[in-house]
Parts: C-alpha cells; structure tokens; sequence
C-alpha cells in the first residue's frame, strides 16, 4: 500500500506508511513523519535535530463498520536557529 490512500482518503501529508494491522474489527495504520519535513514550530527552520519521539494514536473516519486509527510517532525536535524545544504539531 501506498500513501495515496492516507492522503486522498484522510487528507494524512508529510508521512510515509509504515504498517496496516488487522484488530478485533478494527484497522491500524502505522505511519512515520519523513524526515525532510521536520520543521521547527516556532520559527520555521528546517535546522532541527531530534530529540526522541512519543507514540499518538489518533481515531479517523470509519470503513464501512470498522474503526480506523492511525499509529504515529511524534517527534520531539530541537531547533538549531532559535534553540526551543517541542514537539512538532501532526500535519492531519
């Protein structure tokens, strides 16, 4: 699977697909925020290192009768212009 349906489907940008699970009626994607996105959110810069990540899971529209949510990593980054720290803001 491709990101096409995340992103014509969910309107999901700046990812890439990872993973589909299967759970109990339910579908899970897992996605990843691509690197060459990562841009501060304060300031702008893409001059940023990461510093870690935290896992978010997010509930989106349902298909036909199953659940759909999807997986992500939120990176942590450190901007390099401005110096703040943050978590970036998910692009969906």
């Amino acid at each position: 699977m491709s990101t096409r349906l995340l992103y014509h489907g969910f309107g999901i940008i700046g990812t890439h697909y990872v993973r589909t699970r299967y759970k109990k009626g339910e579908v899970i994607f897992t996605v990843k925020k691509e690197p060459a996105s990562l841009r501060c959110p304060v300031c702008g810069s893409r001059e940023v290192l990461q510093k870690g990540k935290v896992m978010r899971v997010f509930r989106t529209l349902p298909i036909g009768r199953k659940q759909v949510w999807i997986k992500i990593a939120i990176p942590r980054i450190k901007c390099l212009s401005c110096g703040m720290i943050r978590q970036i803001k998910p692009t969906f």
